[in-house]
């Protein structure tokens, strides 16, 4: 094939707010129409706190129909056609065209400030409507189901279980567990259980993090420091906790994190787990392990890049692994590659020896995930980047 085929890992759909209630049990109607206001407002004083209206609305002149491909499919295909993707693994949205899902079950999903039975009705007014969405296209999008398995494990595994007979390719979970049990907890173990045998891969996604005054001096880069670190906290949880030793076909991606600081994660592990001088006075903390830690990250871990995808990225692409990074465009999020995703992958890939492109863009997400490879290789060949393009004696 002369076509690379993009599989985007970093995808968010979602409906605009008031069409969520449609897909709410009846019984929270009453509430979802006391909420919808205040959730518009907060949404509107968050764009202004963090500065944020001046840039979106700049940056989406133009664009505007484009952006409906949050939640119309035919403008959804029509732009992923013309960014070279033949499928997508959709989250969430968040904060872009205010179509977050109501009562907190958008990206954040936090454990506190909210009431669990009602971020439990918005996530699953979200699945249906993303089961629906994913249904009229089923080859080119992955869904992923929200799961609030912090609160009644029973109740996650239903959802989970859902979510497996409704076509959902994975689930999203959340990044914060604040005092709820750790991902370590044996409480947890039907739901890996049921997500290693039937396939379904457990991700974490950027933005989650804890309550910032940003009132006060430095907060913005206080968050922006720490937020891949809260996206990524999960994963050591699984690895120490032994939830990978115990589950090892596992599969686990966090997404948007910021890929250069993988690797002294993993060797800051390793240190930690050889049991240096200086930690051997705390006591057991990995006979429950047969492997480093970074040997866990290598058979069950994936990085989703996307919006902060760069030369800094690409510099520790090998260390990271070549078959641990999957590629994505974040539409349609500001931060992303859309809608000049030729550019940047021409940017930072130009010259990359084609094995290693093609296992970035599409090879490793097909490893990932349950996906039709036959049909989005004739998608691909249709729409996908042309190889050439990338040689070095094409600059």
């Amino acid at each position: 094939m002369d076509r690379f085929l993009i599989v985007s890992t970093d995808g968010h759909a979602g409906l605009p707010m008031e069409r969520y209630r449609d897909y709410l049990d009846s019984k929270y109607h009453a509430a979802f129409d006391e909420a919808l206001p205040i959730q518009r407002e907060m949404t509107r004083r968050a764009e202004e706190k963090l500065l944020l209206s001046e840039f979106n609305d700049k940056w989406r002149q133009g664009i505007e129909e484009d952006l409906k491909g949050a939640w119309d499919g035919t403008v959804r295909n029509r732009v992923i056609d013309a960014d070279g993707v033949a499928a997508e693994v959709l989250f969430p949205d968040g904060i872009t065209e205010q179509n977050a899902p109501p009562f907190g079950a958008g990206l954040a999903l936090k454990p506190w400030g909210v009431d669990p039975e009602l971020q439990w009705a918005g996530a699953r007014a979200h699945n249906r409507w993303m089961a629906e969405f994913c249904r009229d296209d089923p080859h080119r999008r992955i869904g992923l189901a929200i799961v609030l398995m912090l609160y009644d494990v029973e109740e996650a595994l239903a959802e989970v279980k859902w979510a497996y007979k409704n076509g959902f390719k994975g689930i999203l979970i959340p990044a914060l567990m604040g005092d709820r049990e750790g991902y370590n907890h044996p409480r947890y173990y039907p739901i890996w259980a049921f997500c290693e045998q039937h396939g379904l891969v457990v991700h974490t996604h950027s933005g989650p993090s804890p309550d910032y005054d940003y009132q006060l001096p430095g907060a913005i880069g206080i968050f922006l420091t720490e937020f891949a670190w809260w996206a990524g906290r999960p994963m050591w949880y699984l690895i120490f906790g032994g939830v990978f030793e115990k589950f090892p076909g596992l599969k686990f991606v966090m997404t948007e994190v910021s890929e250069f600081w993988v690797p002294h994660l993993l060797e800051m592990m390793d240190v930690r787990a050889s049991v240096k001088h200086t930690s051997g006075k705390l006591g057991d903390f990995r006979s429950n392990l047969t492997m480093p830690p970074s040997e866990y990250f290598k058979r069950n871990c994936w990085v989703g890049a996307s919006a902060l995808f760069d030369e800094g990225s690409m510099a520790v692409r090998h260390e990271i692994g070549i078959d641990r990074v999957m590629w994505g465009t974040d539409y349609p999020h500001p931060e992303g590659s859309w809608p000049k995703t030729r550019e940047k992958l021409l940017t930072y890939m130009r010259g990359v020896p084609e094995s290693e492109i093609d296992a970035m863009l599409g090879a490793n997400a097909l490893e990932c995930y349950d996906v039709d490879e036959a049909a989005l290789r004739q998608i691909a060949q249709r729409i996908g980047p042309l190889k050439s393009d990338f040689s070095a004696a094409a600059a």
